[in-house]
């Protein structure tokens, strides 16, 4: 049975992610055994402040565990973590239950927990969304039913929402369509409002407009305050919301689908992290639309976006190529996707 007098828990960190560390330091405050294993610097300071030991070898945190969280920052590191050289499906016991906070692949999440089926172990993909200033954080876990009722009594202090899904990876899809979706509305918003302060359209008036019709959304609650406040600091960085985009766009290309709004996301956030902006919270998108003194104010350095189109990765193969219908593909609607957007270019008076 999962309770605070029989069960040492084993965390194996990264992530940095606040809602994370709060959870453990819930668990720890309520009794529960916790050893603090590969961890970031960031989230010491919250876990020693409760009394959670440190340990650095591997082996020594995983003895006697009964259960092991784990989370980390990208897909490769979860994947290193799990399957890697000494890897933690090849150290743990028989018998082990895994609870996995990252946000990775579904396909990375489905094979983790057939690899640790073999073994006797059992492994929930259980990635915690939280990137509203004003959201309560959601946990959505994937996996067997009866791996999830086991380990229930864990989940109030993961997360105020729990969301199960029905198997291996589906927690990971199910995070991975909210960020997609927010990728979107953010942008909405923030152009929406960002044009409307150009054009010296009244604030005032352009919320009301955004709230009042299905062009509202919930970016519009929890980012565009900030926006108008000139506000860029908040829960999650940009570097970390690429890491979360680079999910998503790596699924849809084992899919063989074309996201194009998240690729054009993924863009104007590796955009404004080649300025400077990498620290910067996600509403920190409208500083794009300002012009170069206000973007310096904020630390924003204009002259490191030179070339930056001819440096994206991620447009190699979206606009045109044998995957897409362009306009000389048989059969295709005569409408050329051309070449990658001149995303650069968009913001030529920066």
């Amino acid at each position: 049975m999962i309770s605070p007098l029989d069960t040492r828990i084993a965390f194996f960190g990264g992530s940095a992610q606040p809602a994370v560390i709060e959870a453990i330091a819930k668990l720890k405050m309520s009794g529960f055994d916790v050893v603090v294993a590969s961890h970031d610097p960031r989230e010491a300071p919250a876990l020693r402040e409760v009394g959670a030991v440190f340990i650095d070898d591997r082996m020594e945190a995983l003895l006697g565990s009964q259960v092991v969280i784990t989370s980390l920052r990208t897909t490769a590191e979860v994947e290193n973590l799990y399957l890697g050289d000494e890897g933690l499906l090849e150290l743990m016991d028989p018998g082990t239950f895994c609870i996995d906070l990252s946000i990775s692949s579904p396909r990375l999440a489905r094979e983790i927990q057939a690899v640790a089926a073999v073994s006797d172990i059992e492994v929930l993909d259980a990635p915690i969304v939280c990137v509203g200033e004003h959201e309560q954080p959601i946990a959505f876990v994937g996996g067997d039913p009866q791996t999830q009722e086991t380990l229930s009594p864990l989940f109030p202090y993961l997360a105020p929402v729990i969301m199960p899904q029905e198997s291996a990876g589906d927690g990971q899809f199910a995070a991975m369509i909210s960020i997609i979706a927010l990728a979107g509305s953010l942008m909405g918003a923030i152009e929406a409002i960002s044009l409307a302060h150009i054009a010296g359209f009244p604030e005032k008036n352009a919320l009301n407009v955004l709230a009042s019709t299905s062009g509202g959304s919930r970016a519009l609650i929890d980012y565009i305050p900030q926006v108008l406040s000139h506000d860029y600091t908040g829960l999650i960085n940009i570097a970390s919301f690429l890491d979360m985009l680079d999910v998503a766009l790596d699924t849809a290309e084992e899919l063989e689908v074309t996201i194009p709004m998240t690729e054009t996301a993924y863009q104007l956030y590796e955009l404004l992290q080649a300025v400077g902006g990498e620290e910067m919270n996600l509403q920190a998108l409208a500083l794009l639309y300002e012009d170069e003194q206000t973007c310096a104010d904020y630390g924003l350095d204009w002259a490191l976006a030179e070339g930056f189109n001819e440096r994206c990765e991620r447009f190699d193969d979206l606009f045109g190529g044998s995957g897409l219908l362009d306009d000389d593909t048989p059969g295709s609607s005569g409408r050329s996707h051309g070449d990658p957007p001149p995303i650069d270019g968009f913001f030529s008076k920066n």
